[in-house]
């Protein structure tokens, strides 16, 4: 690679940070995923989460988003406030909160599974008819070793 390939690059990584930047905004936005009640991605995600996952706890949800146990912790009470989401304890350990959805908590998860689904699908289709599939699987494995270089360096 010779150095004007690398200034290329590297100034081409200017447009992915606009992308992770209006991506990032677009997480904290509220809407109505089924339910009448206005909700933002982390909240309905966070519900699907333990809906896929019933027992999980506190610092489980924390651990695979990826977030703060305080930022965890606070989507799960907004949830629990809604009565989207139950919380309860072990019986010999009153420490670990086990969480799980309710009945009206299941059904949005199921509506907001689908309304993703569709959204997805609809994202897709815009870019097969611009990229080839190829293009795409390998933007793909780059995204994928960007999380990977991401999570690293959140560790060191």
């Amino acid at each position: 690679m010779n150095k004007s390939d690398l200034e290329l690059l590297t100034e081409s990584m200017e447009r992915v940070y606009t992308f992770v930047s209006d991506s990032h905004d677009l997480y904290s936005v509220t809407r109505d995923y089924g339910n009448g009640d206005k909700m933002n991605m982390a909240e309905i995600h966070t519900l699907s989460l333990i809906a896929d996952n019933p027992g999980i706890s506190v610092s489980g949800v924390s651990k695979m988003w990826n977030r703060t146990l305080s930022a965890a912790s606070q989507n799960i009470n907004k949830l629990a406030k809604k009565n989207l989401i139950e919380k309860k304890k072990e019986k010999d350990n009153n420490k670990t909160i086990h969480l799980y959805v309710t009945e009206s908590g299941q059904k949005l998860s199921d509506i907001h599974k689908a309304y993703d689904q569709r959204e997805l699908t609809k994202i897709a289709e815009v870019l097969l008819k611009i990229h080839t599939f190829d293009e795409l699987k390998t933007a793909l494995k780059v995204i994928e070793t960007g999380i990977t270089i991401i999570e690293k360096n959140k560790i060191n």
